[in-house]
């Protein structure tokens, strides 16, 4: 890019992206436009707003993936290959702790997600709840540059945290349990996965050794698992009931629209991008020492994902999640209750692809495979796992079913499944758990199912929370089952 003309070549990528996210989101749009014709009646206002809130994420996640492939990918790649030139291990543990700390608290999903706890459950403090996140994301992202060093087994490491963790799930009271999953889905937020992601495939490549290509992956799984078992010693403490506090059917109602949301999603989107400009100035000085050419491609790549994150933020905060509690709050008041599992199914097939980390990811797999892995089959099966785990939340609605019932078996087969997927795919899925439950999740999809429960009689606190989780859970399942049809392909080729 820096060789030829950037700026043309930067408005070629701009419309291939631009295509590809309108394909991603205009089948949601569709989706609103046939709900309010037949069982989810919610008024045309509501849907023009939806078609502009479209529009805006569309450009917004276009201009951010740009900005994200031109500046913060190519930096944090250089990073880590420049930690592990240094040699110092824990100079590079150190760095790894301090970049998941403050990301993950600039992590505007994380704010989001505390702030919707502390509106249901007052007596969970957000702050806390805020650095105890941070703080596992921290330690595990260090965890996973000393695995990468040590070239320490992947699925024995993951399979190891996650008996932990399940461990941690039967002792503490199941008022944090889906709490716990969802932060690990939440902290993987648009922010931090493009430079955690870029981070391992930089470690990654300086070493050459002959698991490069896994150990350029499994960052984000690890980093997960951190808030979930943080949050989950927070709960060692003592029992602790939900809330009265909840949405009323009445609540569902809020106002639509983009009054006062372009300040608030702009001031999200500073407090996400300055601890990471920061981050950028000091490793410029302390270990990059790049060229001027490059520091200015740098500062334009973050100009793109900040202003291209501010038009996704008010497109999502203003349009998709108070629609997506309308709609909700439309179907669950209704006597075909029955009809969200179906509906969920889909929302969740069509949601997952407008998710910015997604796309992120498998650009990252297309890069690092050499373009040997079908870029299109790992976004199906990311379809596919989604669908599922939003269909199941929506059963959760309708029935009651406890979480767990639906955590302990899902995360057994994955373990199981790790032991017959190649270790790239396991790394891969992983990844794609954290990714999948993005910013689209945690607001639209979120918002559907408290609507969808307070207006069905449910308790919106323990039927909602946890579809974040199923969402990270359910494509360790399918993606690793992708990996299992390339292996048996390439035996048979």
């Amino acid at each position: 890019m820096l060789n030829g003309h950037p700026k043309e070549v930067d408005e070629l990528d701009l419309v291939r992206k631009f295509r590809e996210t309108a394909l991603s989101v205009v089948p949601l749009l569709l989706i609103v436009i046939v709900l309010q014709l037949t069982i989810a009646p919610i008024g045309w206002d509501a849907v023009g707003v939806f078609a502009i809130g479209s529009l805006l994420i569309i450009v917004g996640l276009s201009l951010f993936l740009l900005g994200t492939e031109i500046g913060i990918v190519p930096v944090g790649q250089n990073t880590g290959s420049a930690l592990v030139k240094k040699r110092n291990l824990p100079l590079m543990l150190t760095v790894g702790f301090i970049i998941g700390v403050v990301i993950t608290i600039a992590e505007p999903q994380v704010q989001v997600l505390a702030g919707q706890v502390t509106l249901l459950a007052p007596h969970v403090n957000k702050n806390t709840l805020v650095i105890a996140i941070s703080l596992g994301v921290g330690l595990f992202v260090a965890v996973s540059f000393a695995r990468i060093i040590f070239s320490t087994s992947y699925r024995y490491l993951i399979l190891t945290f996650y008996l932990m963790v399940m461990v941690l799930a039967i002792l503490v009271d199941s008022f944090f349990l889906g709490i716990a999953f969802d932060a690990g889905g939440a902290t993987t937020g648009p922010m931090t996965v493009p430079f955690i992601l870029a981070l391992g495939v930089g470690v990654a490549g300086v070493r050459k050794s002959k698991n490069s290509e896994q150990d350029s992956f499994g960052l984000v799984g690890i980093a997960s698992i951190g808030p979930i078992a943080a949050v989950l010693i927070m709960g060692l403490g003592g029992k602790t009931e939900s809330s009265s506090v909840g949405f009323s059917e009445t609540e569902t109602a809020v106002e639509i629209g983009f009054s006062g949301v372009l300040g608030s999603s702009a001031i999200e989107v500073v407090q996400a991008l300055a601890p990471l400009a920061l981050l950028f100035v000091i490793f410029q000085i302390t270990l990059l020492h790049q060229q001027r050419r490059t520091v200015i491609r740098m500062i334009q790549g973050l100009i793109y994902a900040g202003v291209g994150l501010v038009l996704f933020l008010v497109g999502v905060n203003g349009a998709f999640m108070p629609v997506g509690r309308l709609l909700g709050a439309s179907i669950g008041a209704s006597s075909h209750l029955w009809v969200l599992i179906p509906i969920g199914l889909f929302l969740g097939a069509v949601v997952v692809l407008a998710e910015p980390a997604v796309w992120v990811l498998t650009d990252q797999v297309r890069d690092v495979s050499g373009g040997s892995i079908n870029r299109s089959m790992v976004l199906v099966f990311f379809s596919i796992g989604v669908s599922i785990a939003v269909g199941l939340a929506m059963l959760r609605v309708v029935s009651g079913l406890p979480l767990a019932l639906f955590l302990i078996p899902g995360y057994a087969i994955a373990m199981l499944l790790m032991f017959l997927s190649p270790p790239f795919f396991t790394a891969i899925a992983f990844d794609s758990g954290g990714v999948a439950s993005g910013p689209m999740s945690s607001s639209f999809l979120l918002a559907f199912t408290l609507g969808a429960s307070a207006a069905a009689g449910g308790d919106p606190f323990s039927d909602a929370f946890g579809i974040v989780a199923l969402i990270a859970m359910t494509p360790l399942i399918t993606i690793q089952l992708l990996g299992i049809i390339y292996k048996r392909r390439s035996t048979n080729e």
